[in-house]
């Protein structure tokens, strides 16, 4: 039999959703594959050390940040395996880029039998992400929001949460360069993503976003001069 291993972060997304996990669990079992579950609480806690290689096939089962630490994760050893996606966070920006299904068996099945598309994956320190690598205004509302919350709201309760960052607006004082421009100013928001939307936002970083082109999208928000800016 052949070993699965599905990575499951079982504070993601809706409660209801997460009662039909063990569909995919049984449907992966009828597969003829062994499956190992392994349940990630909070990302601080998520194990960097887990023996990837030991596996045909890794399935991420939670939201965006939660894909992020298994690509991670799985960027730090040499022996890559694919990684499959069943979305079950409130938003799924990148799975909503990938066209993924928000029916879990569905997307369970696309984890398994779906045709391998190779990413771009951006590199920050010593962390790697594939969605969004942001700072300033709003970057902490997906931890902070209550996660009753959004089990009873889903993405409104990140809307609810964000209007909050309004109140204490920071500017951070940025040097950048690209190509032969030299940009010196005060951001007060600033991401690298590679996603068609970002917090539910869609075309945010531009209109044409391609996952694989080799590029990463960069927004920078100048800090506002007067109110009505």
């Amino acid at each position: 039999m052949k070993k699965l291993l599905l990575i499951y972060n079982p504070v993601s997304g809706m409660t209801k959703t997460r009662l039909s996990l063990q569909k995919a669990v049984e449907f992966y079992d009828s597969q003829d594959y062994l499956v190992t579950v392994c349940l990630v609480k909070r990302l601080e806690d998520f194990d960097k050390e887990i023996d990837f290689k030991s596996f045909d096939l890794i399935v991420c089962s939670g939201g965006d940040g939660t894909l992020d630490e298994v690509v991670t994760g799985m960027m730090r050893v040499q022996d890559k395996k694919p990684i499959g996606y069943i979305p079950m966070g409130s938003t799924n920006d990148f799975a909503n880029s990938l066209n993924l299904p928000k029916n879990i068996q569905k997307a369970a099945e696309i984890a398994l039998n779906g045709h391998r598309f190779a990413c771009d994956v951006g590199q920050f320190n010593d962390n790697s992400f594939i969605y969004v690598a942001a700072f300033g205004i709003f970057t902490e509302v997906s931890y902070q929001t209550n996660q009753e919350l959004k089990n009873l709201l889903g993405h409104a309760a990140y809307i609810l949460e964000g209007a909050k960052s309004l109140r204490d607006i920071e500017a951070y004082s940025m040097h950048v360069e690209y190509e032969d421009v030299v940009l010196e100013d005060d951001f007060i928001y600033g991401m690298v993503s590679n996603s068609i939307s970002v917090g539910g936002f869609k075309q945010i970083a531009g209109r044409n976003v391609v996952l694989d082109d080799g590029m990463f999208e960069v927004t920078l928000i100048k800090h506002p001069k007067n109110p009505l800016e």
